[in-house]
């Protein structure tokens, strides 16, 4: 099979159509936002899973007409009117979703820089202590693991519902309601070109570090797709698709050159959700380990 030109899997993932027809399951995915950049890394992958597991019934992944925050995506699965998110995970989404415990984003879900104000860097010296990061506010999404995380932690820090593209918190940080606003190393480059009219800037020093995994989710009532979906993942592991796709994103690419800046100083903070970790996360660096993992669950 000749692969996807860009245009056609884009127009395959997110056309209302989807390409598909009446001998095709649709498998519904839910997003955030209804802007197609948001979750096209994770949306490419589930179709192409889709397709390179046929033996579970021709399918094809069509998004849910509504963005959403993440709580309403939670209630959409336990509904079943979708059938797949994603989401960092934590022990209590767990409980309610099935989860596909691989790494999609190689655990870089929990190194998170700081949006802080422009003018305010001299507050963040290279010799900043946890206790003086403590001491300021922060601000996370409402319903996002993270805030757990970082209360837990000891860290200040208020939850607010979302707006597009997290509007609101920049404007929080831009007024000085906030201090700062954790982003994990993925996200920070689109958001600060998305922002660049606010006086916010990424800050030069400091690294919170926790692990942190962003899985598929599945919903309770098609417990058939969570093998469906380690299948496509060990087949994109092992074709090389998998570290193709992720390596086809610049922030992925520029993610891996903050993660491992040694003019950071790196604050090292426990998860209380997470239910597993990885040893080796870094699936697209050396994929042996992840590929042994796949196996195992599949055979589980």
């Amino acid at each position: 099979m000749k692969p996807f030109s860009f245009l056609f899997l884009l127009a395959l993932v997110f056309s209302p159509a989807g390409f598909a027809n009446d001998a095709q399951e649709k498998v519904i995915f839910t997003r955030a936002f209804a802007d197609e950049a948001y979750g096209y890394y994770h949306a490419q992958i589930l179709s192409r899973i889709l397709e390179l597991t046929p033996e579970f019934g021709a399918a094809v992944a069509e998004p849910h007409p509504q963005p959403m925050p993440q709580a309403r995506q939670i209630i959409k699965l336990m509904s079943g009117e979708a059938q797949v998110m994603w989401s960092a995970t934590s022990a209590e989404r767990e409980k309610q979703l099935l989860s596909v415990r691989f790494p999609l984003l190689q655990g870089l879900a929990g190194y998170r820089v700081l949006v802080i104000h422009k003018f305010k860097q001299g507050n963040y010296p290279a010799d900043v202590t946890e206790s003086t990061l403590q001491a300021y506010l922060g601000v996370q999404g409402a319903d996002w693991p993270d805030l757990t995380v970082l209360k837990h932690n000891g860290y200040k820090v208020e939850g607010l519902p979302w707006s597009l593209w997290f509007a609101n918190m920049f404007i929080a940080v831009e007024k000085g309601l906030v201090d700062y606003f954790p982003r994990n190393v993925i996200e920070i480059s689109d958001d600060l070109e998305r922002h660049a009219d606010k006086s916010v800037k990424l800050e030069d020093n400091v690294l919170l570090r926790y692990p942190s995994y962003e899985y598929f989710f599945v919903s309770p009532k098609h417990p058939e797709l969570v093998k469906r979906l380690y299948t496509g993942l060990l087949r994109m592991l092992d074709n090389g698709e998998l570290t193709s796709y992720f390596n086809k994103h610049n922030n992925h690419r520029r993610a891996m050159e903050l993660a491992t800046q040694d003019t950071r100083t790196i604050f090292e903070l426990a998860n209380p959700g997470i239910t597993q970790t990885f040893k080796n996360p870094l699936w697209s660096q050396n994929p042996a380990p992840m590929r042994a993992y796949l196996e195992a669950r599949l055979k589980e």
